[in-house]
């Protein structure tokens, strides 16, 4: 009996130890596991996206000089925008916002823009955010200028083109679901042709130049 009850005492210490483990091995694994399923996804806000994928743009300043402006863009990929824009200008005397160094009349101009944008980001957020694009513009006008002679002023015919090309920076962003709001700024060569100096107006140069270019735009989807 003594030699059974040693046996016994034997396997019951030899088996516990055996459970102890089996026990411990099952439980750590729901712990582990409800620790990590707990924790909270660090996830970055994600930008709103705009719901259209065609956006007409009107021009408000270019209204000060005597343009009425409006734009057409499309995407053309997951991060690309193209945009044309056309303008035509016309008015009959120089006043406040159509003039700038000299007295003009009849003058009537075209303008057309072209830029083609790259929205930076992870994500595809166009017309939600900040793009690169290059940029190029070309306008041309008719007019009447006044010449100032030893006898005194004559009105004489003249006509100007401006080429422009360029980078710019932007940021759009929407209005809503809608409508969006793009501003850009960059930098330009002009290069003029013609009476280019009678045609400077305000808010309207001709001059050829390298710099500073800036526009602003309100586009409504569709």
């Amino acid at each position: 009996m003594k030699i059974l009850n040693s046996f016994i005492v034997l396997f019951v210490l030899t088996f516990v130890p055996q459970q102890l483990m089996a026990v411990t091995g099952y439980s750590l694994d729901p712990i582990l596991s409800n620790s990590i399923g707990t924790k909270p996804a660090n996830k970055s806000k994600q930008k709103k996206e705009f719901p259209f994928r065609q956006v007409v743009s009107f021009y408000p300043a270019k209204a000060i000089a005597n343009y009425m402006m409006l734009g057409y863009e499309r995407q053309v990929g997951a991060k690309n925008v193209l945009k044309i824009a056309v303008g035509y200008a016309n008015f009959e005397q120089q006043n406040l916002f159509s003039g700038f160094n000299n007295n003009i009349k009849n003058f009537s101009g075209t303008r057309f823009d072209l830029m083609y944008k790259y929205f930076i980001g992870k994500e595809p957020t166009v017309f939600n955010g900040i793009y690169f694009a290059p940029y190029a513009s070309f306008k041309s006008s008719n007019f009447k200028y006044e010449k100032f002679n030893g006898f005194g002023s004559v009105w004489e015919d003249g006509s100007a083109t401006a080429l422009a090309g360029g980078f710019i920076f932007g940021y759009q962003v929407p209005l809503g679901d809608s409508f969006t709001a793009d501003v850009y700024i960059g930098d330009a060569m002009v290069k003029s042709h013609g009476d280019y100096t009678s045609a400077d107006r305000f808010m309207d140069s001709y001059h050829s130049s390298i710099g500073l270019i800036s526009g602003f735009s309100v586009g409504f989807g569709f």
